[in-house]
């Protein structure tokens, strides 16, 4: 459970800053205004200047380690509805849409005993190069700027609790399909491994995507790149 967020101005990266924390053997969660390097799953760079939130959590948790990045959407999810917004989904594995374009990434790594989630939130965020074309953010959205600390707390209000539920009980997915953005609709998944086309049928308790494949096989995924073929 988050109970201290430690705050800077400007990091390398929250992930690597989070690290140096591990040996407390504390769940905490690192802030920063703005990122020198941010992090995306597989290499890539998450923009980070200032005006976006940009938060690890630094987590110890006991069971369901690959379900921490359905936690962390879905607290991103319940604190835009919040917030008054709407048309909100889920791009699995670890994107968060408003009205169909990116507003929020999520990336979990496991480092020594602990999994470092690290959250990236467009707030206030109003200049995007060219190549992030897909990307939104809230004052986009909502025409006005938001105050990213009072977002911040809200956002561990909301992880909190899921967070506990999956520690003692086993966290129920059938709340996240409801945002899932693709059930059911054709598309591709990409994987190191290759590419293989279906329709998504379901998202299993640990996050796994499950896709009916062109033979209707139903084949599990834990990571990959998800691409629509309709839109």
């Amino acid at each position: 459970m988050i109970k201290q967020i430690i705050r800077f101005k400007t990091v390398v990266s929250t992930q690597d800053t989070a690290k140096r924390f591990v040996s407390q053997n504390k769940e905490l969660a690192i802030s920063s205004l703005h990122q020198k390097k941010g992090r995306g799953r597989q290499g890539r760079t998450w923009y980070s200047p200032a005006g976006g939130l940009y938060v690890s959590l630094l987590l110890f948790p006991r069971t369901q380690l690959s379900s921490i990045p359905m936690l962390a959407s879905l607290a991103v999810v319940k604190v835009l509805e919040d917030y008054g917004f709407s048309r909100i989904s889920i791009h699995w594995p670890n994107d968060v849409l408003l009205n169909q374009k990116k507003v929020s990434g999520i990336i979990c790594e496991q480092f020594k005993n602990a999994i470092i989630c690290g959250i990236g939130l467009n707030v206030n965020n109003d200049d995007f190069s060219p190549r992030l074309e897909n990307a939104t953010s809230l004052k986009i959205d909502a025409g006005k700027t938001f105050d990213i600390d009072e977002i911040l707390s809200h956002f561990i209000g909301k992880f909190n609790p899921l967070y506990n539920e999956l520690q003692s009980l086993g966290i129920k997915v059938k709340e996240v399909l409801n945002y899932i953005d693709s059930i059911g609709e054709p598309v591709e998944v990409v994987t190191s491994k290759g590419v293989i086309r279906g329709s998504v049928y379901d998202i299993d308790d640990d996050w796994a995507l499950l896709l009916r494949d062109e033979t209707g096989m139903i084949r599990k995924f834990y990571y990959g790149d998800v691409r629509k073929l309709r839109w």
